[in-house]
Parts: C-alpha cells; structure tokens; sequence
C-alpha cells in the first residue's frame, strides 16, 4: 500500500504563500502526483482554501484549486456518515476549528498521514502527523 496523505488547509496555504515549510509540502504533493502516494483533501478544507485566496485576488483562488487537482489530490466529500460523525465528534472534544476537525476526522477515516503546518491544534488526537513547520 502507498504512503497515504491528507492534506489541512494551513499546510496547502503555505506551499501557495511561499511560507515556511512550504517547500515539504511542494514535495508531498509531487509525490502524490507520481503516483507514490495517494493525496486527500476534505471538500471542506478545500472550501477555506478557496476563501483565503479568494480574499487576495479571486482569480488566484481558481488557478491554485485546479493546480491542486492536477497533482492529483481526491477530493473528500462530507457525505459519508462516519467522516462528519467523527469530524462532529473531534469539533465536541477539542477546540479545533471545524475545518480542522475535518482534516483529522478525513486522516483517520482514511488511516493517512496528517499534513500540517504545526502540530499545536492537533497534538492531543489520535492521529499520525507530518508538520511542515514548528
């Protein structure tokens, strides 16, 4: 089985930014596009990603999502019960954002990999991370 990646909006945003750790995540999303290993980002991440960009020029915003479905990350839907029963459940626990809790519900529904800019949100749950940044 292929290294399996899920992807949170904070890590997305700094390989598009140009910020810190930006450069691991560049390297994580050619892999996926190389078919060594699979990428995921939840339809909810990929939402305030959108929005941020959006809020520095719109035309980015659409440039930066289609580029990212060319590397070939899966979109995750939320319709699947166990994804936003776990997400609800993380959001009652831990005082994550709810983007967040659908970052760590879609890495754990797809035992994959966490891609995140630092771990501070994240720390406390049951999930195996990769941070980009300290």
């Amino acid at each position: 089985m292929s290294e399996r990646l899920t992807f949170d909006s904070e890590a997305i945003l700094a390989f598009y930014l140009g910020e810190e750790g930006g450069e691991i995540v560049r390297d994580c999303l050619i892999k996926v596009q190389n078919g060594d290993a699979e990428g995921y980002v939840n339809v909810i991440n990929l939402t305030e990603i959108y929005y941020i960009l959006y809020r520095v020029d719109p035309r980015l915003a659409e440039e930066k999502q289609r580029k990212l479905r060319l590397y070939g990350l899966k979109i995750v839907p939320i319709n699947n019960d166990s994804l936003w029963r776990e997400a609800a459940k993380i959001k009652g626990k831990y005082t994550l954002s709810l983007a967040d809790a659908f970052a760590a519900a879609t890495a754990i529904v797809l035992k994959s990999k966490l891609v995140v800019g630092s771990d501070r949100d994240f720390r406390e749950l049951n999930v195996q991370l990769l941070k980009i940044r300290d």
